[in-house]
């Protein structure tokens, strides 16, 4: 098993940063996601929280060689529910692969809320991942686990990138998507 962890202060204010949360993609940086797919989304009558449910589709990240090896398709599936609580102003977004879970699980929180320092105008990004590979054999589970760790961390960089792009107002509609090929 191994964990993940990143901390980040987004200088934007908690409500532009999860007004933001979902337009989250396309972005230049995310080249590797695919599709973004709402499933549902609801409003708790009691709470006001917004819940949204989203499948994302992401190009295959393994080496062609493993990819072909172990016959994978050119998409792998994120499953995402994110909870957006305008009350508080804080957001909670939790996602698992459904694709190679056989192989390797990740679980990942995280939670978007007012910084401690100045909770009007940063927001604070707290990640965690649980990255955990079912694989028989314990060697190859650790090495797994490790290229799976490597991947998140290098992920993680793009994925602020990313997400500070749309937060300065990036225009999604003049991105090219990717093609499967």
């Amino acid at each position: 098993m191994k964990v993940f962890e990143n901390d980040i202060t987004y200088n934007y204010s908690p409500i532009q940063t999860l007004s933001a949360l979902h337009r989250k993609y396309p972005n230049p940086y995310a080249t590797h996601v695919y599709s973004v797919d709402t499933i549902n989304r609801s409003v708790d009558p009691e709470t006001g929280i917004l819940r949204s449910e989203r499948l994302i589709g992401v190009q295959q990240g393994a080496p062609k060689w493993i990819t072909k090896l172990f016959h994978l398709p050119p998409t792998a599936y994120v499953r995402e529910v994110v909870f957006v609580d305008p009350e508080n102003v804080k957001a909670t977004s939790m996602s698992v692969n459904l694709s190679l879970a056989q192989y390797v699980s990740c679980l990942e929180l995280i939670n978007y809320l007012p910084s401690t320092l100045n909770p009007g105008t940063t927001t604070q990004f707290n990640q965690r991942a649980l990255l955990i590979s079912k694989f028989p054999t314990r060697y190859v589970a650790r090495k797994i686990e490790q290229a799976s760790l490597d991947r998140f961390k290098s992920n993680a960089g793009i994925g602020k990138k990313g997400f500070e792009w749309v937060l300065n107002g990036g225009d999604q509609s003049s991105l090219p998507r990717p093609s499967l090929d």
